[in-house]
């Protein structure tokens, strides 16, 4: 069952396109990785998955569906955002920011699945000795964390996460990628990620997406990551070190080099 089909997707921010023409489809249980260099519209295509923003061409479906007619199942689709501040004045308990993941109104308190739903989201992510801290209280890493857990509570059918390693604890994020393997395993989630991590992600992903305004190329890490599509996401300019068929650091040419 294909979980995401984007069609012929257009985007332009004023005159300036920001995406062209970007087909991509994702199946059921696959764990996919949009690769590409800062300014590529990786996040801008996360935004019209989500239908934050609307394309001025082509379509999306997620679970078959368009967009506007998802309802309800909205509510199978898991979003981290990118660089989210929490209001640092305003104290919450860690377990009451992942129970919102299962919000449904005013009225209605967590009963016993939910809680049952919110150790297991806060066990996976490593967490669950934190359930009463502040959330305020955290490291970034850890609120990072959290707010992984807060969208996994709901148990997703999709996955979807914006360049969540930034700001994780270095003891955490070495092993963040196997994290998405487990999660996947654990909840049968299709799990789609915004990354610049080549190194990590070409490990444990199905597939990459390599996006530069325009769909690169897709296919398995090994098929995907060669010297030549890399040049063409992050220039001439950049040089490609490591053993395999995936490289392990991308860093730009300096001119005394």
């Amino acid at each position: 069952m294909k979980v995401l089909e984007i069609r012929n997707v257009w985007f332009y921010y004023e005159d300036e396109p920001v995406l062209k023409d970007i087909s991509l489809e994702v199946e059921e249980g696959e764990l996919i990785a949009i690769l590409g260099p800062n300014g590529a519209g990786k996040t801008t295509l996360l935004k019209i998955i989500l239908g934050i923003l609307k394309p001025q061409q082509g379509e999306i479906k997620i679970f078959r569906k368009k967009i506007e007619e998802l309802g309800d199942e909205r509510r199978k689709i898991g979003y981290v955002p990118q660089n989210l501040v929490p209001n640092r004045k305003m104290p919450i308990k860690v377990s009451s920011v992942v129970l919102m993941g299962l919000y449904r109104g005013i009225l209605k308190f967590p009963g016993e699945e939910d809680r049952k739903a919110l150790k297991e989201a806060l066990e996976i992510v490593e967490m669950d000795h934190m359930a009463d801290r502040q959330f305020n209280q955290l490291s970034g890493g850890q609120r990072q964390r959290v707010l992984i857990a807060r969208a996994l509570v709901s148990k997703p059918k999709l996955l979807i996460l914006d360049e969540p390693e930034t700001g994780l604890d270095p003891s955490f994020h070495e092993g963040f990628f196997n994290l998405l393997a487990r999660i996947r395993k654990v909840f049968s989630t299709t799990v789609l990620i915004v990354t610049h991590d080549v190194t990590a992600v070409s490990a444990v992903v199905d597939k990459i997406a390599c996006v530069n305004r325009e769909l690169i190329t897709h296919g398995r890490p090994e098929e995907v990551l060669t010297g030549e599509n890399l040049e063409c996401l992050y220039g001439k300019g950049a040089a490609f070190f490591g053993h395999g068929p995936a490289p392990h650091i991308v860093v730009g040419k300096h001119h005394h080099d």
